[in-house]
């Protein structure tokens, strides 16, 4: 399942797919500490511009640096355009960035059937910082079906405290139908339990109709 890595870039556009506009300036943060080996002279390791130094976040305030400077600016666009005039703006883009993500990424799956997609989801999960965002267990996996449980989303966690849940909704869980439609048409998505929406847990499932 893992035999591929996700290119950088793909990760980048990964990013910009399932965060909010205007919230990814500081995912940067994560741990980039490294130090000579214990007898190696330290002329040998140049020194560390300051940014890229460890900023000392933990994954948690990471999202919440993240979030609390994108969604109160988010907020105040949704209660100058209308909330769900804003929404469904909000999705439209969503899809349309999604479709562009998949179109980059799946180029390295020409045999797009479900064990591809789940694939491409599972290095998507694995990079930072979301490796560390999720808890989930897999329920069930053939050739024909995929379904995943979520029992702690932490984007979900940080966005229902903010009161902006139906934005992290449209931006993050919406655009599957988008993702899967472009990957392959004969994947199906349903996800009848989500942690944006209140569920207390997310369950999503892939079924191959070809």
């Amino acid at each position: 399942m893992f035999g591929k890595i996700i290119s950088p870039s793909s990760r980048r556009q990964f990013l910009f797919k399932v965060l909010p506009a205007g919230t990814l300036f500081c995912l940067g943060c994560k741990n980039l500490s490294g130090s000579p080996g214990i007898f190696e002279p330290e002329t040998t390791s140049p020194q560390k511009h300051k940014f890229k130094e460890d900023a000392g976040m933990t994954v948690e305030q990471v999202f919440r640096f993240s979030f609390e400077n994108g969604i109160p600016l988010l907020q105040t666009l949704a209660e100058n355009v209308g909330r769900e005039k804003f929404l469904e703006m909000l999705r439209k883009a969503s899809a349309e960035t999604t479709v562009q993500f998949v179109r980059a990424a799946a180029k390295d799956y020409p045999k797009r059937d479900l064990a591809a997609v789940v694939d491409l989801n599972f290095k998507m999960m694995s990079a930072p910082p979301f490796n560390k965002a999720l808890t989930y267990e897999i329920v069930e996996q053939t050739d024909k079906a995929f379904e995943m449980k979520i029992t702690e989303c932490l984007m979900a966690k940080v966005l229902r405290e903010m009161k902006a849940a139906d934005i992290g909704y449209v931006t993050m869980c919406d655009p599957d139908g988008a993702f899967f439609r472009e990957f392959n048409p004969k994947i199906k998505a349903a996800n009848p339990k989500n942690l944006m929406k209140g569920d207390d847990v997310c369950v999503a499932r892939y079924t191959w109709e070809g």
